[in-house]
């Protein structure tokens, strides 16, 4: 019996737009479609000065352009230090007010005292409901070793005075461990109410502190944070809101464009 002949790996398809296109964002295409535009404009006004179209495309390229780079500028201004211009790389520089105000934000908001507690109350009822306590006292109480634990337990309590009844009962039955029949199974009974009672009645402040819970949240934020570098800090605003930002580029060309033919429209141009 032959073998089926071994599927072959196709190769993924390529783009079809080159390397450096792939690498730039939708800000990127529209500052350099704008500067095409601008350079186009500059070419045709330079051969047809007295031409009105060349005129309107200098002037929408020209500020397009002006206002995409100007809004990239101060994108990149967010996040890169660049020398020269004060007030640049603001998050590298803020990076410890944004990382306590991440903190900050994410204690008030997801664990506030109340919520909190509230929370720990309701997951603590609910993991005693699914460890099934009851079924868990019952097996342990049918273990060989209980019966001599509770037979041994009675004897002692026998000899108190507390144990007046249990030493009256033992004589009827002719000794402690002949009653184990009869008590047992009232013992048993009470398993489930017993856990039953314990998930109902159950608050978690009454054992935690809620307020330690929250000290140690905090410190365990405070210590995580400690590990976020300027650079990481930078890395992960990116990872949220850049691809975002390049809007503002966006806008920027197309607001730019509009102005530059506008002020050609009325004889402010070139």
């Amino acid at each position: 019996m032959s073998e089926a002949p071994a599927q072959k790996l196709l190769p993924a398809p390529a783009s079809p737009l080159p390397s450096f296109l792939q690498s730039m964002n939708m800000g990127d295409l529209s500052n350099t479609l704008a500067g095409v535009i601008m350079v186009a404009g500059v070419a045709l006004h330079a051969a047809t000065p007295t031409n009105a179209f060349a005129k309107y495309l200098l002037s929408f390229g020209l500020f397009s352009f002006a206002g995409g780079i100007t809004n990239w500028l101060a994108v990149k201004m967010l996040f890169d230090k660049i020398p020269f211009l004060y007030g640049s790389g603001v998050i590298p520089r803020q990076f410890v007010a944004i990382r306590e105000t991440v903190k900050a934000t994410i204690m008030k908001t997801f664990f506030d005292q109340e919520y909190l507690s509230d929370y720990i109350n309701d997951r603590a009822r609910g993991m005693i409901s699914e460890l099934d306590l009851g079924s868990r006292i019952k097996d342990g109480m049918n273990k060989p070793e209980f019966d001599t634990k509770l037979v041994a337990k009675m004897e002692d309590m026998a000899t108190k005075p507390e144990g007046m009844l249990i030493q009256t009962m033992a004589g009827m039955f002719g000794g402690v461990p002949q009653m184990l029949p009869v008590i047992k199974p009232l013992i048993l009974g009470f398993a489930d109410e017993f856990a039953s009672s314990v998930g109902d009645n159950f608050d978690i402040k009454e054992f935690i502190s809620v307020d330690k819970i929250r000290d140690e949240l905090d410190k365990l934020m405070t210590e995580k944070l400690q590990q976020l570098t300027p650079e990481r800090v930078k890395v992960l605003m990116e990872e949220v809101i850049r691809s975002h930002l390049s809007w503002l580029i966006v806008w920027g060309n197309v607001f730019g464009g509009v102005l530059g033919i506008v002020s050609q429209a009325f004889g402010y141009g070139a």
